[in-house]
């Protein structure tokens, strides 16, 4: 039974030493569950989309704490698409979101409940960064990518969103080129970090994708990429775009929840929801 969040705690995480990347560290929020969540219980990491404020991440985290999941939300150490910067500034804040992501976990699991479970929920950019972040965090057990695509270059080049549209076109008057000339040199940056470069790293019997059909900033075919650099793994296509999949919100909320619920059961116990390549999860537990 839902129950509601008693409190949540905020990690500063500032910069180790080294650290090439813009922002000066980040910042992290543990939303404790309401109930009895002691040793063996689960925990959700959440990460955050590319722009705007926190407002989505925040209902997932209150729903999945709501649902006894402990759940620790981050922040971005920096705008992810800032057209004064150059394409390699882009490489340097993703390695160090996943290295930030790394370190706010060690810093949660000094203090969380023995033997914490762990998934990872991310949406959009969140859904990319996670891929880096599962492939390269032994600790995480099962992962919902939500609005996720591969590769990002290509995806930054054919975006229809107005943040993604000034970002382009402010960078190419910047560097002095045609906008369609951006995605080499943003490809070359982000060389070995790459979602799909990293996306065979994921199990797929522990990933659950969420793709849409018609969106316009993670173009279709690019989420169809992703899905099949990581297996073919569970999968729902939404009948919508980027932005209006906020309508479905309440039921990515559901959906995500069983999924952790029945993937970071203890081993051994796994529940209805067994995994089958190329298919599709229902809300009722069975393959479509």
């Amino acid at each position: 039974m839902s129950t509601s969040t008693r409190a949540v705690r905020t990690f500063d995480l500032p910069d180790p030493p080294g650290v090439n990347a813009p922002g000066a560290g980040t910042r992290a929020h543990w939303h404790l569950p309401a109930g009895d969540a002691g040793a063996g219980s689960t925990g959700v990491v959440i990460l955050p989309i590319q722009g705007g404020d926190y407002e989505i991440c925040t209902l997932f985290a209150k729903h999945f704490a709501a649902q006894g999941h402990h759940c620790l939300r981050f922040e971005r150490r920096a705008d992810w698409l800032d057209p004064e910067r150059p394409p390699a500034a882009l490489a340097a804040l993703m390695r160090a979101f996943r290295d930030d992501v790394r370190r706010g976990m060690d810093r949660w699991l000094e203090e969380a409940p023995p033997g914490l479970r762990l998934g990872l929920f991310g949406v959009s950019m969140g859904a990319m960064a996670g891929v880096l972040v599962a492939a390269s965090e032994p600790r995480l057990r099962a992962t919902v990518l939500v609005l996720g695509g591969g590769p990002l270059a290509e995806i930054l080049g054919s975006a229809r969103d107005p943040e993604i549209n000034r970002f382009r076109a402010t960078l190419a008057a910047r560097l002095g080129c045609r906008e369609a000339e951006l995605v080499p040199p943003l490809r070359d940056a982000l060389e070995g970090l790459d979602p799909l470069e990293h996306a065979g790293a994921l199990d797929p019997a522990s990933t659950l994708v969420v793709s849409a059909r018609f969106d316009r900033v993670v173009r279709y075919r690019y989420q169809v990429r992703l899905w099949e650099a990581l297996g073919r793994p569970r999968r729902r296509v939404l009948p919508c775009g980027h932005y209006s999949a906020a309508i479905f919100v309440p039921w990515i909320r559901r959906m995500a929840s069983r999924w952790f619920q029945d993937r970071l059961a203890p081993p051994g116990d796994w529940g209805t929801l067994t995994p089958r390549a190329g298919g599709t999860y229902n809300d009722r537990g069975g393959a479509s």
